[in-house]
């Protein structure tokens, strides 16, 4: 499957938001929609699928996930 990549947008604006959530595991999406339900203006980026990596590969050793 051909990776396609993300247009460059580094020239423009910075988009205001009160927190930028680098991360879309279970922890990352929580905290996300945490802010969000408390008035903040909340911006998430996440490299692949949201919960794709460690989230979907998790031990349950240490994890704030879902089951």
């Amino acid at each position: 499957m051909p990776r396609t990549t993300a247009p460059d947008h580094t020239t423009g604006p910075a988009p205001d938001c009160d927190l930028f959530v680098i991360g879309g595991g279970i922890n990352g999406c929580g905290i996300a929609r945490d802010a969000a339900g408390r008035g903040l203006s909340v911006m998430l980026a996440e490299q692949g699928d949201l919960a794709q990596a460690t989230s979907s590969a998790s031990s349950k050793l240490f994890h704030g996930g879902l089951r």
